[in-house]
C-alpha cells in the first residue's frame, strides 16, 4: 500500500479507538453504588455505541457500497464482522440498561459488562486493523484520492448535527492542532 494515499479510516478509527478506550476506562473506575457515576457511564456508553452504529451505517452505505460496484465480493468480510459487532453492541447496551435500572444488581452486572466490554474492544480494534490493512488496499486499488474525497463528502453531508458533534467530541482530542481547528470551525456550523 502506498503510504502517501488518502487513508479513509484514519479519522473515524482514531475517534472510535478513543471512545471505546474511554468507555473501558470509565467502566473500570465507576462507583456502581453511586447513581450519578452510573448515569455518567450510561450516557458515555450510549454515545460511544451510537458513534459505532453511525460508522457502520456510513461505511456500508458509502465506502462499501462503492467498493461492491467494482468488486461485489470485496465487502463480504467487512459486513460479516459488522453484523457480529452489532450483536455485541446490542448485548452491551442491554447490560448497560440493566445496570442503570437495577441499582441493587449494578455491582454484579458491572463485572459482566466490564469483561464483555474488554472482549468487545479487542474484537473491534482487530476489525479496524483489518480494515486499515485490507479494505483500505482495495479502496486504493479501485478509487483515486479525489474519488475517495467524494466518498468522504458523501458521508459528511449525511451526518446530522448531533452525529457530527459526537464525531468531533471523540476525534478532536486525537488530531494535530490544525486539523482540530478545522473541525472546531465545522462544528460551529452545527451549533
Amino acid at each position: 500500500m502506498q503510504t502517501n494515499r488518502k487513508k479513509v479510516y484514519d479519522f473515524p478509527h482514531k475517534a472510535i479507538r478513543y471512545g471505546i478506550s474511554k468507555l473501558v476506562q470509565e467502566s473500570g473506575r465507576t462507583d456502581y453504588l453511586d447513581p450519578n457515576d452510573v448515569l455518567q457511564l450510561f450516557e458515555l456508553g450510549k454515545e460511544v455505541f451510537r458513534m459505532l452504529k453511525i460508522h457502520a451505517r456510513d461505511e456500508e452505505g458509502v465506502s462499501l457500497r462503492h467498493l461492491e460496484e467494482k468488486d461485489p465480493q470485496a465487502s463480504l468480510k467487512d459486513k460479516e464482522e459488522h453484523k457480529y459487532l452489532e450483536e455485541k453492541i446490542e448485548e452491551l447496551e442491554s447490560l448497560l440498561d440493566r445496570i442503570k435500572e437495577e441499582g441493587a444488581l449494578a455491582q454484579t452486572l458491572s463485572e459482566e459488562f466490564y469483561t464483555k466490554l474488554i472482549r468487545f474492544q479487542t474484537d473491534y480494534f482487530s476489525h479496524m486493523t483489518r480494515e486499515e490493512e485490507e479494505t483500505q488496499v482495495r479502496l486504493h486499488l479501485y478509487f483515486s484520492d479525489p474519488e475517495l474525497d467524494d466518498h468522504q463528502k458523501e458521508i459528511m453531508s449525511s451526518l446530522g448535527g448531533d452525529e457530527f458533534k459526537i464525531w468531533a467530541k471523540y476525534l478532536i482530542p486525537n488530531v494535530p492542532t490544525p486539523i482540530k481547528n478545522r473541525f472546531e470551525e465545522m462544528l460551529k456550523a452545527y451549533s
